[in-house]
């Protein structure tokens, strides 16, 4: 569509997918700090913190790359955090799963899935580096694949989550593909910040998932 070409809209659509992760940063942040300070309260050993401390980071990581991206994105700087924000797709996926893997199933069924969704997550990370912005169909697959390989310990979690905390992280998940959806159709206008929203809510849902049971 032609008004989608005018320098108005673009500057307009990238300062907007730069405010929406940059604003989601700031809060993930804060989320970070009180979970870590939660732990350090309840204080559970190593293991746990270790898992917030990777999730947190993951998630922070990952809107921070992501707004630098969008904020960067008229400039030689492009194509390098393009990388780092595809990227971290992959990293904030990996991330979300250890303190579930770690915490909530646990045993041999919990560090399997880990162990899967770690060496998916390099592949991933690897691809991007290599073809980023190539096939974006196939990196959509790859990611609800992975998001949804939780499905194999759905019944541990069950029993091992609270109902509110179950059914949040569910309702995160379907969040995420939801947005992941809004974000392969390239006809959609403003279509990238819509999936900056849904990635934000899948965020919270999952962050409040964890903070409740986990």
């Amino acid at each position: 569509m032609q008004y989608r070409e005018t320098k108005r809209y673009l500057i307009l659509y990238e300062v907007l997918n730069a405010v929406t992760h940059g604003v989601g940063f700031l809060l993930a942040v804060a989320g970070y700090v009180v979970l870590l300070v939660l732990e350090a309260i309840q204080h559970r050993g190593g293991l746990a913190m270790t898992a917030f401390a990777i999730y947190g980071a993951s998630v922070c990581l990952f809107l921070l790359m992501s707004t630098l991206f969008h904020s960067l994105i008229f400039t030689k700087a492009k194509r390098v955090f393009q990388i780092f924000d595809h990227a971290g797709i992959f990293l904030v996926i990996f991330g979300s799963y250890t303190p579930y893997c770690w915490l909530a199933i646990g045993g041999w069924q919990g560090w399997t899935i880990w162990s899967v969704i770690l060496a998916m997550t390099i592949a991933g990370i690897l691809y991007e580096i290599f073809f980023v912005g190539r096939w974006l169909w196939l990196s959509v697959i790859i990611y609800i694949v992975m998001g949804w390989m939780i499905l194999l310990a759905m019944p541990t979690l069950w029993h091992s989550l609270s109902h509110l905390s179950f059914w949040l992280l569910f309702a995160g998940g379907v969040t995420y593909t939801l947005g992941a959806g809004v974000y392969s159709i390239k006809n959609i206008p403003f279509g990238h910040v819509w999936w900056h929203i849904f990635v934000l809510a899948g965020a919270a849902l999952m962050y409040f998932s964890i903070l409740f049971s986990v």
